[in-house]
């Protein structure tokens, strides 16, 4: 029996309710029709011939140097974000970190021998 035998049909459609406004809100997709996004793309090009390795931009660039970019984003204005703000839902950080993070981790893997050491 799963877990949504037990909830009664008018719970479970205020939470289908709930979910769907919370999607409105958060805007996880936000092309509406996406096939018309598509439609809109230039065609596949095959007669590029693959990929290029290159140096990166500032091969010498060490932790702390700030961006990568010569100093020019320091010379643009910042904004502070704090996660806790009184009112700032939960949501509003997820898509914040959604947008920002790239690659996104689709989970941590590890393993561990016979006699319990990780490896």
């Amino acid at each position: 029996m799963s877990s949504s035998d037990n909830v009664p049909a008018h719970k479970a459609k205020e939470s289908q309710e709930q979910r769907m406004d919370a999607e409105q809100t958060i805007k996880r997709n936000p092309h509406g029709d996406f096939n018309a996004v598509q439609n809109s793309r230039p065609d596949f090009d095959h007669s590029l011939d693959g990929f290029t390795y290159t140096k990166t931009p500032k091969p010498d660039w060490q932790l702390g140097d700030g961006g990568n970019d010569g100093g020019e984003s320091l010379k643009k204005k910042h904004i502070q974000i704090d996660p806790y703000e009184e009112g700032r839902p939960a949501v509003f950080n997820y898509k914040l970190m959604i947008s920002a993070i790239i690659p996104r981790l689709v989970g941590f893997v590890s393993t561990r021998s016979k006699d319990g050491m990780l490896s």
